[in-house]
């Protein structure tokens, strides 16, 4: 049965009961070095919750939600900040955190824009991984306690589950060749990145890159704050609205990358959920500035 992608909190305190929690809060921390997070992490998911613990989850989360940790969840390569385990690595983690086949997975994170950033990295992540019955919780932890849910500190205790992804579904990933940056006139590319950031306002972050500008030429700026608000996700008539400003309409494809892949998930989850065709651009400026760097050529 298909699922909302984005649930009000009220919807989940009063079927509380019935679905599975995941918190989903990540701290913005600098790339682990590759070679050691390889040696001490990767398909390491044991080591990994042990010793990589979130101190917002910890201090606060949705009674009995355990914690999806980006730092365990992916892992760091040279061109990509979150790396995708195959499917077999992912369900291994997917499993540790007491998740079934059949679950209907409520995903929240806190803080800016109501955590939705976060939520929908973790939301496009596991549709990547084929799994459907997913939801974002709208505004997140905030909404959820203003609702009267309860919370609690600490870590919960998490029997394993039988999580089992079998393949992925490479309809919602766009890979660096797959996207014409030598033409992006060519396609509707959106960058999710904060205006300061788009215009250079700000430091693109990789002093060591050879990119002489900020942006792709013909990209088109489309912030989070396009489709979500203080309190979580705008109304869906408002984000068809936002898309419609920028010539996007129901079954066109759009490419929309940000920096590392986080804030272009709410976009992703926003478009897709309005009906449009849309692709994550998992590397970002990220890989663009290591890899790819003369087409990071606009500046101003």
């Amino acid at each position: 049965m298909a699922v909302e992608m984005i649930v009000e909190p009220k919807w989940v305190v009063q079927n509380f009961g019935n679905v599975r929690i995941l918190d989903c809060s990540w701290t913005f921390k600098p790339k682990a070095d590759i070679a050691e997070y390889k040696s001490k992490y990767y398909n390491k998911f044991g080591v990994g919750m042990n010793e990589l613990k979130n101190p917002e989850y910890l201090a606060e989360h949705i009674n009995g939600a355990a914690h999806f940790n980006f730092d365990i969840a992916y892992y760091p390569t040279e061109d990509e900040r979150f790396g995708l385990y195959t499917p077999e690595e992912f369900s291994a983690y997917i499993k540790r955190l007491g998740v079934f086949n059949g679950d209907h997975l409520i995903l929240y994170g806190r803080g800016k824009d109501g955590g939705m950033a976060a939520a929908s990295r973790a939301y496009w992540t596991f549709r990547y991984y084929g799994y459907t019955q997913v939801s974002v919780l709208n505004g997140g932890l905030e909404a959820f306690k203003l609702a009267q849910g309860v919370v609690q500190s600490g870590e919960s205790m998490i029997s394993s589950g039988n999580f089992e992804s079998k393949s992925v579904d490479n309809s919602i990933l766009a890979k660096m060749g797959d996207v014409p940056f030598d033409n992006l006139a060519s396609i509707k590319y959106l960058d999710a990145r904060s205006k300061e950031e788009f215009i250079g306002k700000v430091p693109i972050g990789y002093p060591d890159s050879k990119a002489e500008g900020v942006r792709c030429k013909d990209a088109i700026h489309f912030p989070i704050g396009e489709v979500c608000g203080a309190k979580g996700f705008k109304k869906k008539t408002d984000c068809d609205q936002a898309f419609a400003a920028k010539g996007i309409k129901v079954g066109d494809t759009v490419v929309i990358g940000c920096g590392i892949g986080v804030s272009a998930s709410a976009v992703w989850l926003a478009a897709a959920r309005s009906g449009i065709v849309a692709k994550l651009f998992n590397g970002g400026v990220h890989e663009l500035a290591h890899k790819a760097p003369q087409h990071l050529n606009t500046k101003g």
